[in-house]
């Protein structure tokens, strides 16, 4: 029986800077590498199992993000990390693997990091506001409006010298999912002045608030 694999890493430092497309393929050389008996689908155009429940935003840091792999043949876990973190180009780094437990539909928050080139009190004032709206892509590439203040309610807000630290849990799901880049631009719109944001996601979570595993 193909036995599906969950693979957590971590993408840091100037790997943020490689696009989801490109760390497929990056992940997918890396399999090759460590030789992983790795299933490949049927058919004319055969490629392999290989599959990320919550793709990260290009510029984003992450500490928890995981990588499903269907493997023909059993591997124990420390083997299967031990190889591929062998041949990760830098800011690429494996932390662990086991049996997938959740299903990628159960996922529907992500923990977040924010550090902001923004006062922490005005940051606090823009939060405080009644509404706070931003413009927003659509799926289908228009702009809609919406009002943001009510995903960060919960933020937890720290001065950083001039900087502030945010860290807030936004929904991440196939449903609801509030990018994290949308409280700087609000900022920018609100005080017409530029905020730079690095922004690191911490880990996913199902929709029970556990982590995704």
């Amino acid at each position: 029986m193909l036995k599906t694999v969950r693979i957590f890493f971590s993408k840091t430092g100037r790997a943020k800077y490689i696009s989801h497309l490109d760390l497929t393929r990056t992940m997918s050389r890396a399999v090759r590498r460590a030789a992983i008996p790795l299933w490949y689908t049927e058919g004319f155009n055969r490629h392999p199992y290989l599959t990320f429940a919550a793709p990260l935003s290009l510029g984003y840091e992450g500490l928890r993000e995981t990588m499903d792999l269907r493997l023909e043949e059993d591997m124990e876990p420390a083997e299967l990390v031990a190889r591929l973190d062998a041949v990760m180009p830098e800011g690429l780094h494996i932390l662990s693997a086991a049996e997938a437990v959740a299903k990628p539909g159960d996922l529907a928050a992500a923990e977040y990091r924010m550090t902001l080139s923004c006062p922490a009190d005005k940051v606090r004032d823009a939060l405080a506001l009644p509404e706070l709206n931003v413009e927003k892509k659509t799926k289908k590439k228009t702009m809609k409006t919406i009002d943001i203040r009510p995903y960060f309610e919960k933020a937890d807000v720290t001065a950083e010298g001039e900087n502030t630290m945010v860290q807030v849990t936004l929904p991440s799901g196939s449903t609801e999912n509030i990018n994290p880049g949308l409280l700087p631009a609000a900022l920018e719109a609100l005080y017409g002045e530029k905020v730079r944001c690095d922004v690191v996601r911490l880990r996913v979570l199902q929709m029970n608030g556990t982590e995704f595993a």
